[in-house]
């Protein structure tokens, strides 16, 4: 399988002197939902990783490039652009103006079976 080609269209900045988000494409396409993503995505073990904006700040996510649906891997961070992906972490910058780095561990959302049987087990 070859890697997702990514690029970016329409970059605008967010805020007076804030950073520029634009809209991912992955092999030309555009993932589900209207958001805009702050460059760079990072592509690791045939995912993309990116940044994406919200009001209030960013959102780390990943995106399945086949089916092309956004999954949430943090809650709201103030900033938040990707520097890199290795060992099941994200490195990203956390100031605008700076190089102050913050580390999200990688936490596999489990799926409704085993979500389940976890309760089970609990109660």
């Amino acid at each position: 399988m070859t890697e997702p080609v990514v690029t970016w269209d329409d970059i605008l900045e967010v805020g007076q002197g804030g950073p520029g988000c634009g809209l991912l494409h992955i092999d030309g396409k555009q993932p589900r939902g209207n958001y805009r993503y702050l460059p760079p995505a990072l592509v690791h073990d045939g995912k993309v990783y990116a940044s994406t904006f919200v009001s209030g700040g960013f959102i780390i996510c990943v995106v399945d490039p086949v089916t092309l649906v956004r999954q949430e891997l943090s809650k709201r961070i103030t900033y938040a652009r990707l520097k890199s992906v290795e060992d099941g972490r994200i490195t990203y910058f956390d100031h605008h103006t700076g190089d102050s780095e913050s580390v999200l561990e990688i936490v596999p959302k489990q799926g409704l079976l085993a979500r389940l049987s976890a309760r089970r087990a609990k109660g």
